[in-house]
């Protein structure tokens, strides 16, 4: 009689991949793995086992590391995606091989989640056309709620700290060179990356000092972020390495606006980082942001050379995956070259409820300009919220000084950056305006002014008193202002165009691009 054939030793991969070996009634079961991790994906739910590597950067190759990091990654990741993280289950082994519902030896752990739907992921999102400016906007305000309640981290933010993250960055890609990039572009980066570090260390310190270093997300791609009937949410915040995870806000911010970058859509880009400065009132990222877009690049970029680099990885993703890191080398090159665009002052004033903001945000994204509000500015320098609703106090003549103060200054840094900007307030004083124009000194200058009739401002002001608006303005306010307004005729032709906001966007946004020549 034959010998039976030896017991085939189980296999984690395999077993997990049966129905069977889940709780509830699942169906189907698909796998997804990254260079850190097997997801499992059920009918409903998904769970994430760490594969035992080490990458020097992380290590998982205990059991007891893979259960405290399973852990850390529910804590950090809650806040971001409420709902989602259910917990950290563990893998048993027994007789019939590995399972997540019957009983037997712990051999692993997995991090328990609700299965979010496809089409609400950030990434399909922009590949199917869907991904809108409102989605941008909220997670923005999302994120500017979410980051002054994380713990501060300010060791992180210094330029030393950095430095460290850098440099391995550039030691983990030597190998690469020639292969996925050109010597001269990974000597061009490095130098640049490395030079910005020693010429805005000061930048930097007060970065530190405004309480801008957080711990946050430290992985903030368009696959990770999901619009949902709820609301924005983030998965995947890095759990395996605090340094990578805490850090400058920018440096968050900044990684999802990369990878719009790097999909082709600069403007979605442009303005969800104006967008998200707005709601924080934290222009001063756009110091440092161009170096975080890069340092961002070369990361993404880094992760690919070590996919398409592992044997195990099949031929056509190995290919997809080396042009990604080609594509990542290049544009952390691109932030190193200034803009070939020369940037504009462009003003948008008119009287109370005249529709300006809509001007703002309609040239907004038509531009990719950062709009720095006067009502804005006014919120968070009385530490209010954008749409909370301001006392007596706030409108006052030296309280009103020290807003213009900020707006100017805040334009100012915007323009060193070398990104234009929209200035949105009343403008009702021709000194206001003296000084808007003299900040353009030799730059491209535009002031529109927003109109509408009185019906129609009567008929917004009532509007906005029913809910909540980032103008406190009311009727009784427009009937004050209307009279001190001073008539606005002080351009010529070129730097001077009005516009009827009773008509569609559509019909005065080309109007005020050919007044700027685009």
């Amino acid at each position: 009689m034959p010998a039976s054939p030896p017991p085939q030793p189980h296999d984690l991969v395999r077993d997990l991949l049966r129905p069977e070996n889940f709780p509830g009634r699942t169906r189907r079961v698909t796998l997804a793995s990254t260079h850190i991790s097997h997801v499992f994906l059920t009918d409903t739910e998904a769970w994430k086992v760490k594969r035992p590597v080490d990458f020097g950067f992380l290590d998982f190759t205990t059991l007891e590391k893979r259960r405290r990091f399973c852990r850390e990654e529910v804590r950090i990741n809650r806040d971001l995606a409420p709902g989602v993280y259910r917990g950290v289950a563990p893998v048993r082994l027994d007789a019939r091989g590995h399972s997540l519902r019957r009983g037997g030896r712990v051999v692993d752990y997995a991090v328990r989640m609700k299965r979010l739907p496809d089409r609400a992921r950030a990434r399909e999102m922009l590949e199917a056309g869907r991904l809108a400016w409102g989605h941008l906007a909220a997670l923005a305000a999302r994120l500017a709620a979410w980051y002054p309640g994380r713990r501060r981290t300010p060791r992180f933010g210094t330029a030393a700290a950095i430095r460290v993250n850098v440099r391995e960055n550039f030691e983990q890609v030597a190998p690469f060179v020639g292969r996925f990039v050109a010597p001269e572009r990974f000597a061009s980066v490095r130098r640049w990356q490395e030079e910005f570090l020693r010429t805005h260390a000061g930048a930097l310190r007060a970065r530190v000092r405004a309480g801008r270093i957080r711990e946050g997300h430290g992985d903030l791609r368009l696959e990770h972020v999901y619009f949902l009937p709820s609301g924005p949410a983030a998965i995947d915040g890095i759990e395996f390495n605090e340094r990578f995870r805490c850090g400058d806000v920018a440096s968050d911010v900044a990684f999802f606006a990369m990878e719009l970058v790097q999909r082709g859509r600069h403007d979605l880009a442009s303005w969800f980082l104006g967008r998200f400065a707005l709601e924080t009132g934290d222009f001063d990222l756009l110091t440092v942001l161009d170096f975080y877009i890069s340092y961002r690049a070369w990361v993404r970029a880094k992760v690919a050379c070590f996919v398409a680099d592992d044997p195990s990885t099949p031929p056509d993703k190995a290919l997809r995956k080396s042009e990604e890191a080609s594509a990542g080398f290049a544009l952390a090159e691109a932030c190193t070259r200034p803009p070939w665009e020369t940037p504009r002052v462009i003003v948008v004033a008119g009287q109370v409820a005249s529709g300006k903001s809509t001007v703002a945000e309609a040239v907004a994204r038509a531009l990719g300009y950062p709009v720095v509000s006067s009502d804005a500015t006014r919120k968070t320098l009385a530490g209010l919220g954008l749409r909370d609703r301001g006392g007596p106090g706030l409108y006052t003549k030296a309280f009103s000084r020290r807003t213009f103060r900020e707006l100017f200054r805040r334009a100012r840094v915007v323009l060193r950056s070398g990104r234009g900007v929209i200035l949105d307030a009343t403008f009702g004083a021709r000194a206001l305006r003296a000084r808007a124009r003299k900040l353009a000194g030799k730059l491209p200058f535009l002031l529109v002014e927003a109109w509408c009739d009185d019906a129609t401002t009567r008929r917004r002001l009532r509007k906005r008193a029913r809910g909540a608006s980032v103008s406190d303005a009311r009727e009784a306010e427009w009937r004050l202002l209307k009279g001190r307004f001073e008539p606005i005729g002080e351009f010529p032709p070129g730097q001077h165009v009005r516009v009827d906001t009773r008509l569609r966007v559509e019909a005065w946004v080309p109007e005020v691009l050919k007044a700027l020549g685009r």
